[in-house]
C-alpha cells in the first residue's frame, strides 16, 4: 500500500511539472485591436507590440487579475488583446481595468489599480 501511495504521489508530481513546463510559453509579440463592439474588431487598428518589457507588463497584469463574482454583463470592450495562445477583451481606464477571455464571456477579471495604470499608459503610447 505504501509503495502505491509513493508511486501515485511521484506520478502526480511528474505530471504537474510537465504541465507547468508546457504552459510557460515565450510570448514573442502581443497583438492589440480597437473594438467597435463585441462582434466587430477594427482590423485596421492592429498594433503589434514586440517589446518584451511591454509584453511582460500585460502578461503580469493579466495573470494577477482577480476573478469577479457573478456572471458578467459588460458594455462593448475597448480592445481585444492576443496574448500568446489566449485572447481577451479589455476595458481600461487610468484607474481600473477589466479583462474577459473571449472563450468565457460570462467571467470577468479585475486588474489591480497599479496594473491598470501601467496597461493604460502603454495603451496611450500605442494608440
Amino acid at each position: 500500500m505504501k509503495r502505491y501511495i509513493v508511486f501515485c504521489s511521484t506520478a502526480i508530481l511528474i505530471l504537474s511539472s510537465l504541465l507547468i513546463g508546457c504552459t510557460n510559453e515565450k510570448i514573442e509579440q502581443l497583438n492589440v485591436y480597437e473594438m467597435e463592439s463585441f462582434q466587430e474588431t477594427n482590423l485596421d487598428s492592429l498594433k503589434v507590440i514586440p517589446d518584451p518589457t511591454d509584453i511582460s507588463i500585460f502578461n503580469t497584469a493579466f495573470k494577477r487579475a482577480k476573478k469577479n463574482p457573478g456572471i458578467a454583463d459588460m458594455a462593448d470592450p475597448h480592445y481585444k488583446v492576443e496574448l500568446g495562445k489566449e485572447t481577451y477583451f479589455l476595458w481600461i481606464t487610468e484607474e481600473s481595468g477589466t479583462i474577459e477571455n473571449v472563450n468565457d464571456t460570462h467571467t470577468t477579471y479585475s486588474l489591480s489599480k497599479e496594473s491598470a495604470g501601467e496597461v493604460y499608459q502603454l495603451m496611450k503610447s500605442y494608440y
